[in-house]
């Protein structure tokens, strides 16, 4: 059963999945599908009762804090590393744009409890085509670890799709000097070089 309503969830059908998981007295899950069907309501009853997923279901009432513009309670560590870029990531994706800009404007509070989250807010906005904002994010990532590969190719990636590509080499030239071995940078320098090749012939 747990299988189906996992199923529903990634065919966004929320309401379907929700009802297994009351069902199977998984109620962090049923309070992310409540939270997704825009039932705040419930998703807070659901994760204040929840004893089972302590962690997820006491992020979930932050994020509940958070697309509200309310910050009362910094998360841990952990749960910035678990759940900050599914949650944006699944805004994104259900057009929940109002909470994934609330969520982000709270960034600051997020990089107190992990210095990595500008990263993986950077990272979702990629992975959802916003690259103007996701530059934006692996610059202020870069800010604090300036010798991080993965910022740098994300970064690269960005400044290339909005062809940039001088920009987009710099970059990715910085995560192979800081990573010569970083294999998907070897594989994307050779893209970018390819492109800059056509569009100088």
């Amino acid at each position: 059963m747990i299988s189906k309503a996992k199923e529903y969830f990634y065919q966004k059908e929320y309401d379907k999945a929700l009802n297994i998981f009351l069902k199977n007295n998984c109620l962090y899950e049923a309070g992310l599908c409540a939270l997704l069907i825009k039932d705040e309501i419930r998703a807070k009853k659901y994760w204040e009762n929840s004893k089972k997923n302590s962690l997820g279901s006491s992020w979930g009432l932050i994020v509940l804090d958070f697309i509200n513009l309310r910050v009362k309670k910094t998360p841990s560590f952990f749960q910035t590393r678990a759940f900050l870029e599914v949650y944006l990531n699944l805004f994104l994706e259900n057009d929940l744009i109002e909470w994934a800009q609330n969520f982000v404007s709270c960034c600051e509070t997020l990089v107190r409890a992990n210095p990595e989250s500008y990263k993986f807010i950077g990272r979702s906005l990629y992975a959802n085509g916003y690259l103007s904002l996701a530059i934006t994010f692996c610059k202020k990532s870069l800010q604090i670890f300036y010798s991080d590969p993965e910022a740098f190719l994300i970064l690269s990636q960005c400044q290339f799709l909005v062809n940039d590509l001088k920009e987009s080499l710099d970059s990715i030239n910085k995560t192979l000097n800081i990573a010569p071995d970083y294999f998907p940078a070897q594989v994307f320098r050779k893209v970018i070089i390819d492109k800059i090749s056509k569009n100088e012939s």
